[in-house]
């Protein structure tokens, strides 16, 4: 598995789905068919049946059609500069050992744990690790990552976070932008300024991207390769 050229790694999670679009133009749309109905049926006895049915029908598929056009919806307008468009980025939030919003992208061995843990942590009350001491065939990437919701075209993305590392191989923070036949189109990695490995205390490390246009999705990902222990925490991607 590598982070740069692995598309496939990038589909364990997708962005959350909002709300219907707009339940009011549904409303709307309901009101304007129904009075279409009342005038068609004007002089004639027992419609009120047959209006009520198609005011639920037209409801219906105006919250349907409302989520069809929202998925065409460009998120690039959702966000602000200075934004942290990360969700759960102190990772205090999740269940079941699970960190709401992050997902696991894993070669799964005996000698793997990754965790939500509550007992080492720089801020707050919990982080995330990996833990491996299995010796893979291969160069294997294992990390926690998640996949963005907004996707700021055209601005630099600027990835933070705190890392606390044991006997570590090698540690790192990386930004990933696909295009929507999942060809990388861009990449921003920690390892531009610093190798992380070995035992570490707490540090902050950083890294940063463009988006280009073709952007469709942007991925983090918080990465142990080869052997050892790794923290992350308060971990944010904020547009510049």
């Amino acid at each position: 598995m590598t982070l740069k050229s692995d598309p496939k790694v990038t589909l364990g999670a997708k962005p959350l789905r909002p709300k219907c679009l707009n339940v009011m133009t549904c409303i709307y749309v309901s009101i304007r068919i129904k009075a279409c109905i009342d005038v068609c049926n004007m002089g004639k006895e027992n419609t009120t049946k047959n209006t009520a049915l198609f005011v639920i029908i037209a409801f219906i598929l105006g919250v349907i059609i409302g989520y069809a056009v929202h998925d065409n919806i460009s998120p690039i307008s959702q966000f602000e500069v200075g934004e942290n468009i990360l969700h759960n980025s102190g990772f205090e939030d999740g269940s079941n050992n699970e960190p709401y919003y992050w997902f696991q992208a894993i070669v799964p061995v005996d000698n793997l744990t990754m965790s939500w843990d509550n007992e080492i942590i720089y801020n707050g009350s919990r982080s995330i690790s990996i833990d491996n001491t299995h010796t893979y065939n291969e160069t294997v990437c294992n990390n926690w990552a998640q996949t963005t919701e907004k996707i700021p075209i055209g601005h630099t993305l600027e990835l933070s976070g705190w890392i606390k590392t044991i006997d570590a191989e090698s540690v790192v923070m990386v930004i990933q932008c696909w295009d929507n036949v999942y060809n990388m189109v861009g990449f921003g990695t920690t390892q531009t300024a610093t190798e992380i490995n070995g035992t570490n205390d707490w540090q902050t490390y950083n890294a940063s991207v463009y988006v280009p246009n073709d952007t469709s999705n942007i991925v983090v990902r918080l990465t142990l390769t080869g052997t050892g222990q790794v923290w992350f925490d308060d971990v944010k991607l904020i547009v510049k």
